[in-house]
């Protein structure tokens, strides 16, 4: 998917990508919070923009990844969910479901990452990962996940 070609955002904000996460992106705008900051990873990651993955993964937490290894396709991205966020001083927090498809069936990553804030610069750190979780029951009847509106046995559900 180009970045050029792309109106909604990846984020599931609801905006446009041109107002959204495009303009952290191009390094027009720093994200004012943790969640911005995360929307716009979640975001890059889908668009591959390793650079952009890199420069906000605090240094201390980088350990030996590269750009070209952040800009490899990881996983077929649907959905992302923020179940919960905050901000105190330079520390942050977002709670999240990033749902994804793996061999026809959804599954979901469930993770609290943790943020800081340098040199007025939001940068993710680490995070806490429920992989006891990693997917979800989901009944052929629900809202499917990946957000197209579509019920969950008429969308993702494998046949």
């Amino acid at each position: 998917m180009s970045p050029l070609s792309i109106e909604i955002c990846p984020c599931k904000s609801g905006k446009s990508y041109a107002n959204c996460c495009q303009r952290f992106h191009k390094q027009q705008q720093k994200p004012a919070t943790c969640e911005q900051l995360m929307r716009s990873r979640y975001s890059a990651f889908i668009l591959q923009l390793g650079e952009y993955l890199f420069n906000t993964y605090h240094p201390n937490f980088r350990g030996d990844l590269t750009i070209e290894q952040l800009s490899e396709k990881s996983l077929d991205w649907r959905n992302l969910q923020v179940i919960a966020s905050g901000n105190q001083g330079d520390k942050g927090f977002v709670e999240f479901k990033a749902w994804y498809a793996d061999d026809g069936q959804l599954a979901y990553h469930h993770e609290r990452s943790n943020f800081v804030k340098d040199n007025d610069q939001w940068l993710y750190c680490d995070g806490t990962f429920y992989p006891e979780q990693k997917s979800g029951k989901i009944q052929r009847n629900d809202p499917c996940p990946c957000d197209s509106g579509k019920k969950f046995k008429k969308c993702c559900a494998k046949n």
